[in-house]
């Protein structure tokens, strides 16, 4: 019993002056009325609540009854469009037949020994008329053809009738959030955000979340938290009333954060509410000055919106990209200049608010983790709100903004462009199609976006942010560091140690060890290091291994000098991008992969000069194997498994072994690296002919065309 509880029992003994008697009992004709009076009232609800489940029950029929007619009508609509055109086009085929038989009788009758019988009966009938003889002289002047027809009949195209297809929305599979460790299982955070928000935030540190007015404060105090951080989005102030938290918090001298993530005029956070907390953050930078007036003190900082990469990744889901275009939102006025032409293009509009002319073409709003799936499955993502632009661009799907308004001089809003932008309908209407036709156009342009997420715009970013915002105050955490990845690096080609060291030092990505084995030959190491170290490259081990060794034992010499937390391999003779190694790492963020590489990827077949794509749709995907001048692991994992010590197949018994033990492996993208096929193929281990590496892949271009592949 609690202590509240106890307090409201009486004692044993006479009760109380204060405790009131018990009222008196009502006389049974009294208690009888009652009852009458309440079944009365039961029996009146009970009627109403059969004419409401009534009304609903039809309701529902008719509801029923007019998506069946619904249904009727478009396959109707269809069906009889499909028949307007076949009868078009039988029309004109028609037409054109006439035409042709026209034609040929004007021929005829151009026609010199046409025009000559006529003429010489002319001269019997009329013998000595000067008539006939110059009709007879006019039958011998050439005449000029008549004017073809067309060869083929100009057919009309079908009537331009669509009929929005709700089938992605029937059945999209709900993202799983994974249930996996945090990034800062040292730091524990109580969260108020909004569900995608708090979704996002719980992958970054211990979440308390959930909490309301009723359980804050036992909650707090059983766990007492390193920060609380409130999400307000509108102009309307918090769900959860926060100034006893917020009190809480200083007293015991707990950071507390405001993050405003409303955007657009009249957004924002009232000045009061934002005045409680110990930092102000706002995703819109023009709000900057203005929060900095209200508050009186500079404690507002900008934190953009972002992408959680455990959420939002380019993970190939089922029918990706199988639509054209989408629009996912409240509709907005000033995204017009992309509306325009989208209708007629095929878009989907998600949301509510549309005007009349879109709302064939409008589909059902979807839950948050059924959104993620669904969005996958369009081509182009429309003008999307900034939130949905970093997860869309973490997605891989790409993306078309509204151009933004101009900006005064020194002015910074904020906005993050993850694609093209236009600024009215004819540039919408050129560009749109060019989007959906081109799809080497959409996939350079989805994968610039996502690394470009994941350089600098995760939530592990924001909140790295944060808290070096906080630490002067309370040092919660560290911000995370880059890890280490050692490049492990064989080569029995004293002529190929220059571009190799070239292509390591080439990449973005720091901090990076080069672990450069030297197969039987005759080099200095010590120069080898040197060399890499003038290329730009601190960190460089360079071992001497002798030539009775296999390539899979001077690969494991490498993988036990290598300190890195991951483990990559390159070829001495392929040839690797500056972001080969940057755009590999972020995969381990996403997936369950323990090992990450290339299967999809270019190989230049020197004999016809040409770039040929090989294993194409192979990538973002879960695999069985990976090309072996081409991976990254985890460095535990590799230095556990090692490479057969054979000299051939090294690779294959690898992912063989990995297989068996239930390991994943992950495809990534296919850009930043290039296989060489020389027309010698002696200078090559593994002997395919041309024909045989032809047979799964499709040519890309001629030529070489690095700034194609290698950007």
């Amino acid at each position: 019993m609690t202590e509240t509880d106890s307090a409201s029992v009486p004692k044993s003994g006479p009760a109380p002056a204060s405790v009131s008697a018990p009222p008196p009992r009502r006389a049974p004709a009294a208690r009888d009325g009652a009852r009458t009076a309440h079944k009365a009232r039961t029996d009146r609800l009970a009627a109403v609540a059969e004419g409401l489940r009534l009304q609903l029950a039809e309701a529902e029929r008719e509801r029923d009854e007019r998506e069946r007619q619904i249904a009727r009508l478009r396959s109707a609509l269809a069906d009889t469009a499909h028949r307007l055109g076949e009868a078009d086009r039988a029309r004109a085929t028609e037409a054109h037949r006439a035409d042709q038989a026209e034609w040929q009788a004007e021929v005829l009758r151009r026609r010199r020994w046409n025009r000559l019988g006529t003429a010489l009966g002319g001269v019997r009938q009329r013998p000595l008329s000067p008539g006939s003889y110059r009709g007879l002289r006019g039958a011998l002047r050439a005449s000029p053809a008549p004017e073809a027809p067309p060869k083929r009949p100009r057919l009309p195209k079908h009537p331009e009738v669509r009929v929005v297809d709700t089938e992605p929305y029937d059945e999209v599979p709900a993202l799983d959030f994974p249930d996996v460790p945090v990034n800062r299982p040292g730091l524990t955070a109580a969260v108020l955000a909004s569900g995608p928000v708090e979704a996002a935030l719980r992958y970054e540190w211990r979440q308390l979340e959930g909490f309301g007015l009723d359980d804050w404060r036992e909650l707090f105090e059983t766990e007492e938290p390193d920060l609380l951080f409130v999400e307000a989005g509108t102009g309307d102030g918090i769900a959860v009333p926060v100034e006893e938290p917020v009190e809480w918090c200083r007293e015991r001298g707990v950071p507390t954060v405001l993050w405003d993530t409303g955007t657009g005029e009249g957004a924002g956070v009232p000045g009061d509410v934002a005045g409680l907390f110990d930092q102000v953050f706002t995703a819109d930078a023009a709000r900057v000055p203005e929060l900095r007036e209200a508050l009186g003190h500079d404690r507002v900082h900008v934190l953009p919106f972002a992408a959680q990469p455990r959420l939002h990744h380019p993970v190939r889901a089922e029918d990706q990209g199988r639509y054209p275009l989408l629009y996912e939102g409240e509709y907005d006025a000033g995204a017009e200049p992309l509306l325009g032409p989208a209708p007629k293009l095929g878009a989907h509009f998600q949301g509510t608010g549309f005007p009349a002319l879109y709302r064939q073409r409008v589909v059902p709003a979807l839950p948050y983790e059924k959104a993620l799936t669904a969005r996958k499955r369009y081509q182009v993502l429309l003008a999307p709100h900034p939130r949905l632009a970093y997860e869309a661009a973490a997605a891989g799907i790409p993306i078309v903004h509204v151009a933004p308004r101009e900006q005064e001089p020194g002015e910074q809003d904020g906005h993050v462009e993850f694609g093209p932008a236009v600024s009215d309908v004819q540039d919408a209407s050129r560009l749109l199609p060019a989007l959906l036709a081109g799809p080497e156009m959409r996939d350079r342009q989805a994968h610039l976006a996502l690394r470009r997420v994941h350089a600098a715009h995760t939530y592990r970013h924001r909140i790295d942010t944060v808290l070096e915002t906080l630490k002067p105050s309370r040092p919660a955490a560290t911000p995370s560091a880059p890890p280490l990845v050692s490049l492990v690096l064989p080569t029995c080609r004293a002529e190929q140690i220059a571009q190799a060291i070239e292509h390591a030092a080439r990449q973005v990505w720091r901090p990076l060890q080069l672990v450069m084995v030297l197969h039987g030959i005759d080099v200095d190491p010590s120069e080898v290091e040197k060399q890499a170290r003038t290329a730009g490259l601190d960190d460089v081990v360079a071992l001497p291994a002798d030539r009775s060794l296999s390539l899979g034992e001077c690969l494991n010499l490498g993988i036990e000098a290598a300190d890195g937390a991951y483990i990559g391999k390159m070829d001495d003779d392929e040839l690797y991008g500056p972001h080969y190694v940057s755009d590999l790492v972020p995969a381990f963020s996403y997936t369950e992969a323990s090992v990450v590489g290339k299967l999809a990827h270019y190989t230049h077949l020197e004999s016809i000069d040409a770039m040929v794509l090989r294993h194409p749709g192979l990538e973002h995907r879960y695999v069985n194997v990976l090309r072996g001048g081409a991976l990254l692991a985890e460095g535990d994992l590799l230095r556990e498994y090692r490479f057969a010590e054979v000299g051939r197949g090294e690779d294959t018994d690898l992912f063989h072994r990995l297989r068996e033990d239930g390991v994943q492996v992950y495809a990534a993208d296919r850009y930043s690296f290039i296989t060489i096929r020389h027309a010698d193929p002696d200078r090559h281990t593994w002997q395919p002919s041309d024909l045989e590496l032809l047979a799964d892949a499709r040519v890309a271009h001629y030529g070489m065309a690095e700034e194609h592949i290698l950007f």
